[in-house]
């Protein structure tokens, strides 16, 4: 599969901003068995600086500064994504029991291990959390059989609701109430699996939305999306989609991965202006593409 990915933010302010800042982890890196062929990013007004570096977590990121007076901003991100390579099962690795993969059993040395078993900003390891995971992982359950298990409870005892939490919202929060979206799914699974020795990172990026059956594809109704990452040891990931109770196979672009949300925010920024209101436009295109 060969995709391409075009996602745009548009900033419609009341009153004129002097000076824009933005960071953005939207431009898919060579990860998860994907590979990029082409990425850019574009501004309208055009950049004044535009410059890409890899963070802590090695995602791709761009700074943009722009100084030009203006009452719009539009970013769009655009990249070419080969994900033939992905995952579409789990690997033989992933049949040993569960425990093996505990960070308390890393090897030396393996800080990923360790630095994604442990709390972060959005998700805190709790005893309800290792309380809801415990009935996926029997003692002699598969780490492969036990995420499975784990994501397909979630599928299920969640519900998709877009208003029913907001990106503040506290994890145990989420977890009394049972709804929310991919996000919040997301942290879920990350912070049940840290809570019973687990190591797994959150992922942002893109998911193909496929149309109902006999309708037309819709431009631009495509979304980011959110999943997790479950740790193999040396460096090796899995990708698996509670909101969707499926594996993170071809028809998904990873943008980026961290601890949680507030590592991989697809635009964060600084504004200088006297505005009061603004209003967010965000759209984006998840496109087959014809390979040769």
């Amino acid at each position: 599969m060969r995709y391409r990915v075009e996602h745009t933010t548009q900033y419609e302010y009341d009153a004129e901003v002097t000076a824009s800042y933005a960071e953005l982890r939207q431009l898919p890196g060579d990860i998860d068995g994907q590979r990029c062929v082409e990425r850019s990013i574009t501004t309208v007004p055009a950049a004044d600086h535009l410059s890409e570096h890899s963070d802590y977590f090695g995602n791709i990121t761009t700074t943009v500064s722009i100084y030009e007076s203006h009452t719009r901003l539009v970013v769009t991100s655009s990249s070419v994504v080969d994900t033939s390579s992905r995952r579409t099962d789990f690997d033989d690795d992933a049949r040993r029991p569960w425990q093996t993969y505990c960070s308390s059993n890393a090897s030396a040395g393996d800080l990923a291990a360790v630095e994604f078993s442990m709390d972060s900003a959005l998700v805190t390891r709790s005893d309800e959390l290792a309380e809801y995971a415990r009935p996926s992982f029997g003692d002699t359950t598969s780490l492969a059989d036990g995420v499975a298990s784990l994501c397909a409870r979630i599928y299920a005892d969640f519900e998709f609701d877009p208003k029913a939490t907001e990106v503040t919202t506290p994890l145990v929060e989420v977890l009394q109430i049972r709804k929310g979206v991919c996000q919040d799914f997301a942290h879920v699974m990350v912070g049940a699996l840290r809570s019973v020795g687990l190591a797994a990172c959150y992922v942002s990026g893109y998911l193909e939305t496929l149309p109902p059956p006999g309708q037309a594809r819709l431009t631009g109704a495509d979304r980011t999306h959110a999943w997790v990452g479950v740790y193999l040891g040396d460096d090796r990931w899995v990708g698996v989609d509670p909101t969707n109770n499926q594996l993170a196979g071809p028809r998904y672009v990873t943008a980026a991965h961290g601890r949680d949300y507030r590592d991989v925010p697809p635009l964060k920024g600084v504004i200088f202006t006297d505005a009061k209101k603004s209003v967010l436009t965000v759209s984006v295109d998840v496109e087959p593409q014809p390979t040769t």
